[in-house]
């Protein structure tokens, strides 16, 4: 039901014994602001404080008070107001009926992962929540037992919701800085220095916190003018490839029906997917990676290759992109490598 929000009065109506919500508007110097309200239905799993309110309007008014109030639920026999951390966009499984009850977005909300007090879970919690939000970097909180950190979020390729795990750009050809290899994946905050790289155990425990199912990998050369941008599917050939990386490297997963390509992919490596891998006892077996590469690096080091022909490394050390094995092509200023993470 279309709702109009007037500041100046709360209009409720009488019907059937139930308290129902019928509209109450807010006079802004730019006009009325509008949202919608839902009847018999409420939002599960996102109080963060319950308590009783004579009215909607108290409610909402304590809600508007909330920095991290983005909805309400509303119960107007019991005059029981919950305010919730989420609206019911991305939350649709916990959105769910219940008599009695009136859901109202908070349309003066603040956006999840703006600031460090709110952060959200994950960037795609955060794109989740909030649709139109940019690329660009926001507060996450995976544990609610450890303080908020920055990370760079990618809101607009394939749906957004990507959350960058490893990254370089290449500023200087002449002097590359050494690796830094780290343990905690909060040093995904250090993106920006090019030389961060967290071990898979790092990637295991923020996957256990966040639920992420899909690794997306990008590069760009100049001096070969290819880019190698793919991601994994977000079914079974796809969850295999993340469990490879992340958790269990004995079992290499098949390629060719795991991954996408993504705007402006134009690797060999890409469309020769049947020829990737090496499994032990042979080349060319259409796998991802090396039967030699299970240690705690191995999403970095040569994670996409065709044997003896082209191949993918994102140490800092290598960077190779869709490069020839025999000779690797040389950097430019701009080239770029990155690990996303949905």
């Amino acid at each position: 039901m279309p709702l109009k929000i007037c500041l100046r009065r709360l209009k409720l109506c009488h019907f059937h014994s139930i308290w129902i919500f019928a509209s109450f508007a807010s006079v802004l110097a730019q006009g009325c602001t509008r949202t919608n309200s839902i009847e018999n239905y409420k939002l599960l799993g996102h109080t963060i404080t319950s308590q009783v309110e004579k009215d909607i309007w108290s409610c909402f008014q304590l809600c508007k008070s909330n920095v991290k109030c983005q909805s309400i639920n509303y119960n107007a026999e019991k005059s029981i107001c919950e305010l919730n951390n989420r609206t019911k966009k991305g939350n649709e499984v916990r959105f769910v009926p219940s008599d009695g009850n009136v859901y109202v977005d908070n349309p003066f909300r603040s956006r999840i992962g703006e600031e460090e007090d709110f952060p959200g879970l994950s960037c795609k919690d955060i794109k989740d929540s909030q649709e139109n939000s940019p690329n660009g970097e926001y507060w996450i909180a995976p544990s609610y037992s450890d303080a908020p950190f920055t990370v760079f979020c990618d809101m607009q390729t394939n749906g957004g919701g990507w959350t960058l795990i490893a990254q370089t750009v290449v500023k200087n050809t002449t002097s590359l800085t050494p690796m830094a290899r780290e343990k905690n994946y909060r040093m995904i905050s250090n993106y920006s220095k090019g030389i961060i790289r967290i071990d898979v155990s790092a990637i295991f425990k923020l996957k256990q916190l966040t639920g992420f199912t899909q690794i997306r990998f990008y590069c760009h050369k100049k001096t070969t003018g290819r880019t190698l941008h793919i991601m994994t599917k977000n079914d079974i050939n796809g969850h295999s490839v993340v469990k490879y990386f992340i958790e269990d490297p004995n079992i290499q997963p098949r390629a060719c029906a795991s991954f996408e390509r993504l705007p402006g992919d134009n690797a060999y490596l890409s469309v020769n997917c049947s020829k990737w891998g090496n499994d032990g006892i042979r080349g060319e077996c259409e796998k991802w990676g090396s039967f030699k590469n299970k240690g705690s690096f191995r999403i970095y080091n040569d994670p996409i290759f065709w044997e003896g022909k082209y191949y993918v490394n994102i140490k800092p050390s290598v960077l190779a992109c869709d490069d020839l094995y025999s000779s690797s092509a040389p950097l430019s200023v701009g080239d770029t490598w990155q690990v996303f993470v949905r």
